[in-house]
């Protein structure tokens, strides 16, 4: 028996040469920086937002809640402005006569009314009454006159109306209503004998909003058309 050669311990196996390990790059941790500056910015656009939104609103409240109208004028009540009563004006929150005007000779005469302020709430109302009754000797006259400024009113305001409504009932010879006029929200223009009237009722109500509306169409008729009942019934 041969002795083993130095480094021979038993049967020498050739090994297999190691694979090379293709190169790869360590992944990076994503950065979350970006989605924090955008959650801040995000959180101070919307304090920024909130903050003007408050000012406004604040502001608009204090124009919401404050009192309609001006402070009483001390205007007498002459007739024929006295035909509407003060429980009527009341209820049309327009209770402070600004303006009464009658002239006997020309048988004309108007009367104004606004909002009392810190009486009559915090929306603008308006009541305005226009008389104009002939004074022709000859009574054919007086009616033929009245029927014709009666007709001049169905031609000028009744055209310029988005809605009129003929042949209102009411304490009078002949009525009609123009709703929605530059001038007012509704008005009545009636005939009783030799005298023709126009009743006009308008008013806006505050809004948070830029502006203020004008106040519906069905509450300016029914105030027009109660103000210009008990006006006819006292003619």
């Amino acid at each position: 028996m041969q002795p083993q050669q130095p480094g021979q311990w038993g049967p020498q196996h050739p090994q297999a040469p190691q694979q090379a390990q293709p190169w790869q790059p360590v992944p990076k941790k994503k950065s979350r920086a970006g989605c924090i500056t955008f959650l801040i910015l995000g959180l101070v656009a919307l304090l920024v937002v909130g903050g003007i939104a408050g000012v406004y609103f604040y502001w608009r409240h204090g124009i919401v809640t404050e009192p309609a109208g001006e402070e009483p004028s001390g205007q007498p009540v002459i007739a024929p402005c006295d035909l509407v009563s003060a429980d009527t004006l009341r209820k049309l929150h327009t209770t402070n006569l600004i303006h009464g005007y009658s002239d006997e000779e020309t048988g004309s005469a108007t009367c104004t009314w606004r909002a009392t302020k810190g009486q009559d709430g915090t929306n603008e109302r308006y009541l305005d009454i226009t008389v104009s009754t002939s004074v022709a000797e000859d009574p054919s006259d007086a009616k033929a006159e009245a029927e014709e400024t009666f007709e001049n009113y169905r031609q000028t305001d009744g055209k310029r109306a988005s809605r009129v409504t003929d042949d209102l009932e009411g304490p009078w010879d002949e009525a009609f209503m123009a709703t929605g006029t530059e001038v007012k929200a509704a008005t009545v223009f009636f005939r009783k004998g030799t005298t023709t009237v126009s009743v006009g009722y308008d008013g806006y109500d505050k809004t948070y909003w830029f502006e203020d509306q004008r106040l519906p169409a069905p509450d300016a008729e029914r105030a027009a058309k109660t103000a210009a009942e008990e006006f006819a019934a006292g003619l």
